[in-house]
């Protein structure tokens, strides 16, 4: 198993190791790390040395399944940036091709594996959770859209691993295990994996508040699923997330006052600051929280922080490399 730490070429990234890529390997083997998982999109990519990427995290076009399901919301009044945000594209053949070259960055760097996420939110989802779609619906667009782009590509395969990763809204959850055999059963190619994202999957059980018991639920569901789909989990990205109470209260809650008078910008760091309370990426300190690792054996297991500077990256990598390992590095 490849232990990573995710990245991004960021400057808020990059500035905590002085811009300095031999800062960022001695920092990856100080603690025992292999590399790191990067961000990377459809843009062009600037040079640095690609040999500590093993796997990179594409895009999530969030509002992709409405679009793709209608073309016109591709012509809806909204901000530019918004609707690009959303949907990644501005028609059909603008989303496939910016995927296609995210594709060809993730290749271009040597990636193991791209990540992916199958799942659908707008904006004001994350607060009133009326989604209007099923996880089946938009699991069925997601895989059009994937059979669409990949189709395009030399031999019909991605050139990179997919790995599907799981979220907390419609779509690929893994809570319902019939409705993720169905979106297997429509991939029409076969580079593909997934990553088991521990913390969103204590999101979509909503009830988790305690570690432990977090870390139970989290087994449990796995336990419901044929080892062969076990075998396809090759990724993981570990975190803690127990904000039950949390989401519970915004349910009653609903949107905020004011919410719908933003601008686009305004609205999107409401909601990210929302998310980031639901998502919390906080360290393993139980060291059950082995038990996840061993019962499924990823071949990536990528230590999946937000963080805000050097020192709280370097605490929340050695509390959960300590809970895990049952040792410092």
């Amino acid at each position: 198993m490849k232990s990573l730490m995710n990245f991004s070429l960021h400057e808020s990234d990059l500035s905590r190791f002085e811009n300095d890529w031999n800062n960022i390997e001695s920092f990856l083997r100080t603690h025992g790390l292999d590399g790191v998982e990067l961000f990377v999109d459809h843009t062009p990519l600037p040079d640095f040395p690609y040999g500590v990427v093993k796997g990179v995290h594409l895009p999530y076009w969030m509002g992709r399944h409405r679009a793709w399901v209608d073309e016109k919301a591709f012509h809806e009044d909204m901000d530019e940036n918004e609707k690009f945000f959303l949907f990644g594209g501005h028609d059909r053949q603008d989303m496939i091709a910016n995927f296609i070259n995210a594709l060809k960055n993730a290749a271009s760097v040597n990636a193991e594996y791209g990540v992916f996420h199958v799942a659908y939110v707008e904006l004001d989802h994350v607060f009133t959770r009326d989604f209007g779609v099923s996880d089946m619906e938009v699991m069925d667009s997601t895989a059009e859209f994937l059979n669409k782009s990949v189709s395009l590509l030399p031999g019909g395969e991605p050139p990179v691993r997919l790995f599907f990763e799981n979220l907390w809204w419609p779509g690929l959850n893994l809570l319902d295990t019939a409705a993720t055999m169905h979106f297997i059963d429509s991939l029409e190619f076969g580079n593909w994996a997934f990553t088991l994202d521990t913390g969103h999957l204590m999101n979509a059980i909503m009830n988790c508040t305690d570690e432990k018991h977090a870390i139970g639920s989290v087994l449990e569901v796995l336990a419901r699923y044929p080892e062969d789909i076990i075998d396809r989990i090759e990724g993981m990205h570990f975190h803690c997330s127990l904000s039950g109470d949390y989401q519970m209260q915004v349910k009653i809650n609903g949107v905020p006052a004011g919410y719908y008078d933003l601008s686009f910008h305004e609205r999107l760091i409401a909601v990210m600051e929302h998310v980031s309370k639901i998502d919390q990426h906080m360290p393993f300190t139980d060291e059950r929280c082995r038990e996840i690792v061993d019962f499924v054996k990823p071949r990536f297991l990528t230590h999946e922080f937000e963080t805000s500077n050097l020192p709280e990256l370097e605490w929340k990598l050695r509390t959960q490399i300590r809970a895990l390992c049952g040792e410092d590095r």
